[in-house]
């Protein structure tokens, strides 16, 4: 999923938004550096309701339990929000944001911003959803932390809903990481000055990035590719014909499981792995590569029959996984599934 941030070309504000960029972050914001004064804006009538308990059943349970509700409410103060869109054509953002489309917007690969390993105090995506009724917090929002955090975070008055907004929360604001890979493009409008369109290419002229220009059209927004940058990679992966059948990523490790369509060589399966790895892996990770695709319904499938266990170790070509690259023991190492099989 793409996700957008529209950015200004005021000179002061892209010298410091670039030298963020140029160090692979961003900046998660408290939410009094907003524009909203109606932002993080809510009430709540547990506080008045565990008065009323605590003088039926004055209990040091209910002291802690009031504490621990005082410290979520606090929690925001030190909470840091990274405003984002869904949409990359949006009229009142490029002129709000975007410096009357004097300025850029760019896109990113949403799943590798909120990717714990670059950040452990990641919390939330939110889609934000917007009414004109003050969110008020009761006792039902303590049995439902969802519920806790969207009326905290993730509720907006509807005169923004223009903005189609996404939210990332962290546990403390301020500046965050990213992997370099997940700025995959970058809009630039009519007014955007050169300055900034040259200092993009060449920031970016060894990464995947696509360039876009937006230009108005048939009385609305419309984009066409303009530039175009590709890492130096020491090995082509379009050599090869796959399908990747799932991808699973945790904060430090990621695992693919791919349908292999070429050669069956070995050596050319050596260099599939190898070619793979360049094009997609950011993190430690596993390669499962399968002779056919049908294989995928049972990629989930715990646990496996007999029947189901011998058509997945079949459609197995090999298991390979970058641990022993990282200097780490392999306990998988030389692991077949057919030997297993066979054994039986």
């Amino acid at each position: 999923m793409k996700a957008y941030k529209y950015r200004s070309g005021n000179k002061k504000d892209f010298k410091r938004d670039f030298e963020a960029i140029k160090k692979d972050t961003f900046f998660s914001a408290n939410y009094s550096m907003f524009n909203d004064p109606f932002d993080i804006y809510f009430e709540e009538n547990v506080s008045e309701f565990l008065n009323m308990l605590k003088q039926i059943f004055p209990n040091e349970e209910l002291a802690n339990f009031e504490r621990q509700f005082k410290t979520v409410l606090n929690s925001k103060e030190d909470t840091g929000i990274y405003c984002l869109s869904n949409d990359f054509l949006n009229e009142q953002l490029w002129a709000y944001y975007a410096s009357s489309y004097s300025g850029y917007c760019i896109e990113y690969d949403l799943e590798k911003l909120v990717d714990k390993g670059q950040n452990f105090d990641f919390e939330f995506k939110l889609d934000i959803h917007y009414e004109d009724i003050i969110p008020r917090i009761d006792i039902n929002d303590i049995k439902n932390p969802d519920s806790l955090i969207r009326k905290m975070y993730g509720t907006k008055k509807s005169t923004w809903e223009h903005e189609d907004e996404i939210r990332l929360v962290f546990s403390k604001y301020g500046f965050k990481k990213f992997h370099y890979s997940a700025i995959t493009g970058v809009y630039f409008a009519g007014k955007t000055p050169n300055l900034i369109k040259e200092s993009f290419y060449k920031l970016f002229e060894n990464r995947d990035v696509k360039f876009y220009e937006v230009f108005p059209s048939n009385f609305q927004l419309d984009f066409k590719l303009i530039e175009e940058t590709y890492r130096r990679l020491e090995y082509n992966i379009n050599n090869f014909e796959f399908d990747i059948l799932e991808h699973r990523m945790n904060p430090l490790h990621e695992s693919y499981y791919i349908f292999y369509k070429s050669s069956m060589d070995e050596s050319k399966i050596k260099e599939f792995i190898l070619a793979f790895r360049e094009a997609f892996c950011i993190k430690e990770n596993s390669l499962y590569i399968f002779n056919n695709k049908e294989v995928k319904s049972l990629i989930n499938t715990y646990p496996k029959n007999d029947k189901e266990y011998i058509e997945y170790a079949n459609s197995i070509i090999t298991v390979s996984d970058d641990w022993e690259e990282a200097g780490i023991n392999n306990p998988y190492k030389d692991f077949h599934y057919n030997e297993i099989i066979n054994k039986q």
